[in-house]
């Protein structure tokens, strides 16, 4: 009797365990730091985008993910000191068309640093994967005004003041953002911070000259023109500084530093 009932009590238990519960691993944490790890003896430098940039020959079987952020400042920098010496009009005309930075402004800095902010994203760096993403959607965005298919310049060829308008409170939304993607570097480097503070200007001459109605080669602009081209050079040097390491270059270049926190 006794057996019996230990074998009911045992066919009850196995008939309420609960299936619909699967056991949960315990949570990751994860540091959402704007913060570069590739180190060398005496010489630290902090990025706020992404990890190592190469895999280390130390017996580690597990190759880690690349960095796609040199790619992504490489596009950008393209783009930037091309869209920089347009609007320096250095040997163009002033009623020259932009239509040739159409492609590049699609392709290479739209559509390469969206796919470099999809790969910070799985790479887990919020910060590289929201600047990437959303620059590369502005420049694709931007294509559509430089494109005849798409109407946009066409349809203010008899509200040219408004078409400066509507382009001067675009650019003064990406002032703000670039301004507030700023803050979030002064604790990485000086090559960060310089960036995205030449960007924030590139932005905020670009808006004052559509918004005050200057037209195509006026100061203003000549000025947030100068600012898109050193803006370019700042982003190659970031390139290159993340690309070079001691394993493959005889020369690394420093990101500055301000100090330690």
């Amino acid at each position: 009797m006794s057996t019996s009932k230990e074998v009911d009590d045992l066919e009850q238990q196995t008939h309420t365990v609960d299936y619909q519960q699967p056991t949960l691993p315990a949570p990751v944490q994860h540091q959402h730091l704007p913060l570069h790890a590739h180190m060398e003896p005496e010489d630290v430098r902090v990025s706020p985008f992404q990890i190592d940039l190469t895999p280390s020959l130390n017996g580690d079987h597990h190759t880690p993910p690349a960095n796609p952020g040199p790619f992504g400042l490489c596009a950008f920098a393209v783009t930037s000191f091309c869209m920089g010496f347009y609007n320096l009009r250095a040997g163009i005309k002033l009623d020259a068309p932009a239509n040739s930075l159409a492609g590049p402004a699609m392709f290479a800095a739209g559509f390469g640093q969206l796919i470099a902010g999809i790969l910070e994203y799985r790479n887990g760096n919020t910060f590289g994967g929201t600047t990437f993403s959303a620059y590369g959607l502005y420049w694709i965005s931007y294509s559509t005004f430089l494109i005849p298919a798409f109407g946009v310049s066409e349809a203010y060829v008899n509200y040219p003041n408004d078409y400066m308008t509507a382009m001067g409170l675009y650019l003064l939304g990406w002032t703000i953002f670039t301004f507030m993607m700023w803050t979030l570097t002064w604790r990485s480097n000086i090559a960060a911070s310089a960036l995205f503070f030449c960007l924030g200007l590139t932005y905020t001459f670009g808006t004052i000259s559509n918004l005050a109605h200057l037209g195509l080669g006026n100061v203003v602009q000549r000025i947030g023109g100068a600012f898109g081209v050193l803006t370019g050079c700042i982003s190659w040097y970031y390139a290159m500084a993340d690309l070079s390491n001691t394993q493959n270059s005889y020369f690394t270049l420093p990101l500055g530093r301000f100090g330690r926190h």
